[in-house]
C-alpha cells in the first residue's frame, strides 16, 4: 500500500514514522494499530490505558493521570480532641500547670529524683489534662477545690525553693506557672472569671 506525506505529499515508506522530505510524524496506518492494541504488550497496554471507551472514567480521573498526593502526617493521623479553654481562669491554671509541669520535669532531669517533686509533676500534668483534655475526660466531683488546693501547694514549693536561695530555670518556670495558675483558681473562686473566646477542638 503506498503512503504519502499528509503535509507535503511525498511518497514514504510503510514502515515510516517521519516524512524523509519535511520531516512531518506519520501516523500508523488504521489496521496497523487495530493489530498493535490487540497484541499483548507494553506499548498495547499503553495504548488500551489511553484510549477511551465508552463509560470510562475521564483520563484526568485514571490513577495513572493524578498528581501526587502528599503522604498524611503523623500529627494529622492523631486525633486527640483538645479542649481550647474559654475563660480567662482556664486558660491561667491550663498554661499555668502546664508551664508549671515542665519546669518540675526538667527539675528531675537535674538532679536526683525526689519523690515529692515527682508527685507535684504529676498533679499539675493532672490539673493541665483537665483544662485541655475536659472532653475526654469523666467529670470529676470537687474538681475546683482539688485545683485550688495543688496549685496552692505547688505555689507554695516554688516559693519555698526561691526563699532558699534555689533560683534555677525549673523552678522559674515552676514559679511562674504555679503563679498563673493560682491567680485563675482565685478568680474562679470569687467569681471574677471572664469569657475569653469560643470553644472548639
Amino acid at each position: 500500500m503506498t503512503r504519502f506525506c499528509p503535509n507535503c505529499g511525498t511518497e514514504i515508506d510503510e514502515s515510516a514514522l517521519f516524512c524523509p522530505s519535511c520531516g512531518q510524524p506519520i501516523e500508523a496506518p488504521a489496521e496497523e494499530v487495530q493489530r498493535e492494541s490487540a497484541a499483548p504488550g507494553p506499548r498495547a497496554a499503553s495504548t488500551a490505558r489511553t484510549a477511551p471507551h465508552p463509560g470510562a472514567p475521564a483520563p484526568e480521573d485514571e490513577p495513572w493521570n493524578r498528581p501526587p498526593q502528599p503522604e498524611p502526617s503523623l500529627l494529622s493521623q492523631i486525633d486527640v480532641p483538645i479542649t481550647r479553654p474559654v475563660t480567662l481562669s482556664s486558660w491561667l491554671i491550663g498554661g499555668g500547670a502546664a508551664l508549671a509541669a515542665l519546669g518540675a520535669l526538667i527539675g528531675l532531669f537535674g538532679s536526683a529524683i525526689n519523690p515529692i517533686e515527682f508527685i507535684l509533676l504529676l498533679a499539675l500534668m493532672g490539673i493541665a489534662a483537665t483544662v485541655f483534655l475536659s472532653d475526654i475526660l469523666p467529670t470529676i466531683p470537687h474538681l475546683r477545690l482539688i485545683t485550688l488546693a495543688v496549685v496552692l501547694v505547688a505555689f507554695g514549693v516554688a516559693l519555698d525553693r526561691i526563699g532558699f536561695g534555689i533560683l534555677g530555670f525549673p523552678e522559674l518556670l515552676v514559679f511562674l506557672g504555679t503563679g498563673a495558675a493560682s491567680i485563675g483558681a482565685i478568680l474562679l473562686e470569687l467569681g471574677y472569671d471572664q469569657p475569653l473566646g469560643g470553644r472548639g477542638t
